[in-house]
Formats: structure tokens, sequence, C-alpha cells
């Protein structure tokens, strides 16, 4: 802020101005998160004020071999503009030359990535903070599950690394507050045949589809009691729902799961569920004809992967993993946000929040006896 003093030769007079402290924050809340990060080292008013703002504008991660990782605000994505909703992530400490990157998961501001295959990072992508873990010496090579959760009874930040064989679940959790793994087996669970790899947090569990043959549903890791919960129920698909329960796929979308129809079924459709916990109020949202997917991908898997549901209904979808798209249900049309690279590389994306939270510092504690 510049100031102007004025001298006057009859009355020497000093003139201080300052704004509503609600005025200041909602000015601050449109500022781009590197502008606070600034400002937060003005003076320890102004550092208070930027670390009690909530900024939680939700953006989507997107990588590729091929390209620098991309941050785009999806909500801003209604504009004509497309350009100025997508911004290049300052990574150098996290995609080096001749790494491999793979996103595991998100939760609230953080991301979990694995490096070459050894190492863990949990980053805020909106802050540029690391930390760097371990992975736990698996019995298993495969991972049949992954995920990144929050656990509020505890304040603590939980990731999950899992593998099953028909006898048993084996679930390694690290908590980033006591800094450590522990690892838990679930005998009566038995073998695990999660839909995605990747869980999706919310209310203090990361869900999966787990499919079966004789019942497939969302099952549930307790991040506050360390194991899997009752499973929750999955929509009525209608009477195709034998061929359908295989190709299901799951995502949250402003605070509630949804799940879709898979990319090797001829249509593709979205259910939320308005209230959680509650199979009856499963609701289809987001239908895409058969004849629409035909009319713009051809016969056969369409690939078409839902990744977030917009404020506007519009839906954020992944393409055969080579590019992004946006569809418009009202319209019924297809825009290309992101296209294929020329390397063809696979891409990955997740959504988090944009926020300037600090990572969870370990704390030292007495660990219990197991």
């Amino acid at each position: 802020m510049e100031m102007m003093l004025v001298k006057s030769s009859l009355k020497r007079k000093t003139t201080s101005h300052s704004f509503e402290p609600g005025i200041t924050r909602d000015i601050l809340l449109r500022l781009p998160v590197e502008a606070l990060n600034r400002f937060e080292h003005v003076c320890k008013p102004w550092q208070a004020l930027v670390q009690n703002i909530n900024i939680n504008r939700r953006r989507l991660l997107y990588a590729t071999m091929a390209k620098p990782l991309l941050s785009i605000q999806y909500e801003a994505l209604n504009k004509e503009v497309i350009d100025s909703a997508i911004k290049e992530v300052h990574s150098s400490n996290i995609v080096e030359p001749n790494t491999d990157v793979t996103l595991l998961g998100s939760c609230h501001a953080l991301v979990l990535l694995e490096k070459d295959e050894i190492l863990l990072l949990l980053w805020n992508p909106s802050t540029g903070e690391t930390r760097v873990f371990p992975k736990p010496a698996l019995q298993e090579k495969d991972l049949i599950f992954h995920g990144l959760g929050y656990d509020p009874s505890t304040e603590d930040y939980k990731i999950i690394l899992g593998h099953s064989d028909p006898l048993k679940t084996v679930i390694e959790v690290f908590s980033v507050k006591r800094n450590a793994w522990r690892t838990y087996i679930d005998l009566e669970c038995g073998k695990q045949s999660m839909q995605d790899l990747q869980g999706c947090y919310l209310n203090g569990a990361i869900h999966w589809i787990n499919i079966s043959f004789m019942k497939s549903s969302i099952i549930s890791f307790s991040l506050a009691d360390n194991r899997f919960e009752e499973t929750l129920p999955l929509p009525d698909l209608g009477p195709d729902r034998s061929f359908e329960l295989t190709c299901l796929g799951i995502g949250t979308a402003k605070n509630r799961l949804f799940v879709y129809s898979g990319p090797d079924c001829s249509c593709l459709s979205i259910w939320v569920m308005k209230e959680f916990g509650v199979g009856e109020s499963w609701t289809r949202v987001v239908h895409v004809p058969s004849e629409l997917i035909r009319q713009d991908f051809g016969r056969g898997e369409h690939g078409l992967k839902p990744v977030c549901i917009l404020d506007s209904g519009q839906v954020m979808i992944a393409h055969d993993e080579k590019c992004l798209l946006l569809y418009d249900p009202k319209a019924r049309t297809f825009r290309k946000i992101i296209h294929e690279d020329i390397y063809d590389s696979p891409v990955e994306v997740l959504t988090y929040e944009e926020n300037l939270e600090s990572l969870p510092v370990a704390e030292v504690v007495k660990l219990e006896e197991d």
C-alpha cells in the first residue's frame, strides 16, 4: 500500500487510512496464492491475517512425463478464456530430469506422490513445501490400493498403502504426526479387488469400489480406527447392473461421493450420494448417451473418466489418459482443455484445494505398544 504525505504551512497533520478487517480479507482472497505468500512476511499482523484466511480454491493437478506439472482452477473454466485458469506449478524439487513421479492421492491442500518407486513425498503445490518419507518394506511389490486422508480425531494426516491375498489384507499406515509406519492385518476382509488403486477421502475415511462377483460395494478405511468399516451401497444401476458393476469408478465433488460407469461401458453416467451413508440418496446427475459417445469417440471403449463436477454442473473428464475434456450436459458438448502431447504420454490427474496450509510437523511422542 502506498502512502502520500501532504504538508501544509498552516497546520501539520498526519492522517492514516486503513480498511475494515472484513474488507482487507475480501481483497486478499482475490489475490493469487503466490502474492499471499509474500504478504505473510511483511509483518506479524499481516502474517496472522494471511494465515487465518481459508482460500480453498479448488484446483486440479495435471501430470504427464512430457510436460511440467500444471494446476487448473477448474471453476474458472466456465469462462471462454481457458489459459488464464491454467498455470505451471513450480516443482523443480519434485519433478527432476529422468525421474518417475506418480500421483497417489490428495487430501485438502496436500498431494501424495511416489518418486522413482522408492520415496513418498507429501507436497503442498500452493506453497511448494514438501516432506519426504521412505516407503515401508511391503511383503508384496504390487500395491492393491493407496490413498491419503485426514483423521480429525487426532488432527493427523495418514498415508495408506495396501495389498491382499485370499486369506488377508495387509495395510501399511503412515502417521505424519508420529512420523512412523504401522502394519495392520485384516483377516476378515479377505482379498480385496479395488476397481481403482487410488482411493478418495471423505468424512474421516478413504473409499474405494470393491468389485465382487456376488455383491460389489464401496469399501471404506476408517482413519480413526485404522480398519475397514461397513461398506456403503452402490446406486441401483437398472437392468444392466451385472455388466456395469465391473465398470465403476469413484470420486468426490463438493464434499459428496460420486460414482460413474467406467471407460469400457457404452455410455457414461454419474451418480452423487446426496446424504452420506444413505443408499436411497444416490441421484444420477449426468448421463452421456451411447450415441453421443459413438459420434465423438467412435465405437468400443470410450476411455472417459470423470475427475470432478463443477458448480455449473459441467464435468471435467480425463480421456483415455491422454487429454483433458470439459463436458457440458446442457449443451451435450465436449470441449478440449488440454490436448495430447506428441509423445503420447499417459496423463494423471487429481484434485486439491489451493491453501496456505503448512505441512504437519512430526511430534515427539511415545509410541504405544501394539
